[in-house]
């Protein structure tokens, strides 16, 4: 099975909206950030001081691949300017043997491939991933730069052997050279991606100080790995890289490992916002069902790199639970990481806030981890930024695949496709109602995967309407042209967390379709904790990009005494609901997704 790409698919609808407001408000708000504080002007490889950062080139080819993705349906002259001034500055400072850092060019000469801790192949391999972006877009002057400096690091660690480290502590280089393989063909790009990949966990590395090799996923040889642990971010991404590898190697053990590490990982260790990484100390995984709310780390990069990797499994074996889990990150999680305007983001991105908490630990200097509460135009680690803006870019990927003469559509996204035989085409009011009109010409064969929240779909084709129990899949025959109507209506409906979860035992969630739903203060009252949710209904109100839901309620007070032998209350009330992801683009606020 492989990927329709996104330069074959057209989206319009509620993400052609995401979509725009990436180009047209994210993207020259990044620009404008990263060039006031010094990731453009680093490439040009002169010292200044303070020096810049390890992973400057990174963050600069996340947002050369967004724009390469977006310039093209939303041209902007000056941004394409600046694209091109920006492969300038790299391809001027590129050293003849095609080696590109700009920190260790400028700062460390003597260390190249010395350090393994600090990202030099994760920095080469989101540059090599923006190369081919560029080169689809138009602007082919990257590519052969990276494609030389890929040859110089195949001929150091896999030719030679004579760096100071054998795998990367920050894995991305290994997606990036799978995906510069599929891209230019070239053998020797999947025979070094297949090397980084075996001889990870087979001899002690170079850690951080005070980290164990749990925490960078080398303390066991990948094969053997079946536990989610360590740093979200590069765990995910070293996942991906497996599943991409063996299934374009057809190495089904590495499968059988990647697949058995999504299955701890969204079973035991996921949010239910498809968030990954619960742990501010070195932002990674937690202990099994170990899910804090307000101390959730939740990264907005994990949650893409969840998403990268639940694509690369569906493509490998085709199993609809890998999308399922994609829609719920996309929806909730990664939707999350930026503000409905485009132009500030969330890093982390909690399941529960208390402003009196968090202002009281800013007052009195409280030691323990607290979430931001509104959202920001820079980080000092500012990856997850341009790695939203490129994830958008790049939508297109995901949702289509084809086989054969059959078309698997992964998501419901207005969009449209063709492929050999089929032209598809279909107009969707997810998130904010459940109908999907499709259209479809030519002669194939349609798959159309039924999302796990739908319990009951209706079909009204030619006037005439039938409602059943939802199966995994709806399964077609297309000859000539046929236009229908899919109705998944979504509802209201409870989530119950696993009793293990220590917070969330006993308590329940509400989803809306693929939505998860919060409570802000500045809807309630500010009074949030004690609200108890006594049955799912309530009704539903559209004002603009919110979506309001008003359920009955009845919130649990006592007499105001810290502890009482009297039992408390109960007072009827309602409570109002958004989307998940809309949260904090009011200001600072309480927000609560799990009640009584």
């Amino acid at each position: 099975m492989k990927s329709v790409g996104h330069e074959r698919v057209s989206i319009g609808g509620f993400w052609g909206e995401v979509r725009r407001v990436s180009a047209q408000a994210s993207l020259p708000n990044i620009y404008r950030r990263f060039s006031e504080t010094g990731l453009f002007s680093a490439l040009l490889c002169r010292k200044t001081d303070p020096p810049s950062h390890i992973f400057y080139d990174s963050d600069v080819g996340k947002w050369l691949e967004g724009a390469a993705y977006l310039l093209g349906e939303f041209p902007n002259a000056e941004l394409s300017k600046r694209v091109s001034e920006t492969v300038d500055a790299i391809l001027a400072s590129q050293l003849p043997c095609g080696y590109f850092n700009s920190f260790y060019q400028t700062y460390k000469p003597d260390k190249i491939f010395c350090e393994r801790t600090e990202h030099e192949l994760y920095c080469a391999g989101h540059l090599i991933e923006a190369a081919i972006a560029l080169s689809e877009y138009g602007e082919g002057r990257l590519l052969p730069a990276m494609e030389r400096y890929a040859d110089y690091i195949y001929d150091r660690f896999f030719v030679k052997r004579d760096a100071k480290f054998v795998t990367c502590g920050h894995p991305e280089i290994e997606l990036a050279l799978a995906r510069l393989y599929a891209y230019t063909g070239k053998e020797k790009y999947l025979t070094l991606a297949k090397f980084f990949l075996d001889e990870r966990g087979k001899r002690r590395e170079e850690l951080y100080e005070g980290r164990v090799p749990i925490y960078d996923q080398s303390h066991l040889p990948v094969r053997e790995q079946r536990e989610a642990v360590g740093h979200a971010v590069r765990a995910l991404y070293l996942y991906t890289a497996m599943a991409d590898v063996g299934r374009i190697a057809g190495d089904r053990e590495l499968l059988l490992a990647a697949s058995a590490l999504f299955r701890n990982a969204v079973s035991t260790k996921m949010y239910i916002t498809g968030g990954m990484g619960a742990s501010y100390d070195g932002e990674c995984f937690a202990g099994e069902y170990e899910l804090p709310n307000e101390y959730a780390y939740s990264e907005t990069c994990s949650a893409i790199a969840l998403a990268l990797f639940c694509d690369r499994l569906y493509l490998a074996d085709g199993a609809d639970e890998r999308d399922d889990v994609f829609e719920r990150a996309l929806y909730n999680n990664i939707l999350a990481g930026r503000s409905w305007d485009g132009k500030s983001f969330f890093y982390t991105n909690p399941l529960e806030a208390d402003v009196r908490h968090v202002r009281y630990a800013r007052e009195y200097g409280d030691r323990r981890y607290q979430p931001i509460l509104t959202r920001r135009e820079v980080f000092d680690c500012s990856c997850c930024p341009p790695n939203l803006v490129r994830f958008f870019g790049r939508l297109g990927d995901f949702i289509y695949a084809e086989e054969d003469d059959t078309l698997f559509v992964r998501q419901y996204f207005t969009s449209e496709v063709r492929t050999e035989r089929l032209s598809f085409k279909m107009e969707s009011e997810l998130p904010y109602g459940g109908k999907v009109h499709i259209r479809v010409e030519g002669k194939g064969k349609i798959v159309l995967r039924i999302p796990s929240w739908c319990d009951v779909m209706e079909i009204e084709e030619r006037g005439a309407k039938k409602r059943s129990q939802a199966a995994p899949r709806l399964v077609f025959e297309a000859d000539g042209v046929r236009e229908f109507t899919l109705d998944l209506l979504p509802r209201l409906r409870f989530v119950y967390a696993n009793e293990r979860v220590t917070e969330d035992g006993g308590r329940k969630a509400v989803c809306y379709g693929p939505l998860v739903l919060c409570a802000e203060g500045v809807d309630n009252g500010g009074l949030l904790r004690g609200l108890a949710l006594p049955e799912e209904r309530g009704s539903m109100e559209r004002q603009g990009e919110y979506l309001f839901f008003t359920l009955p309620a009845e919130r649990i007070r006592t007499g105001g005494e810290l502890y009482s032998f009297h039992p408390p209350v109960r007072e009827r009330t309602t409570v109002k609901l958004i989307p998940y992801f809309l949260w904090a683009n009011r200001g600072e606020n309480d927000m609560q997704i799990w009640f009584l």
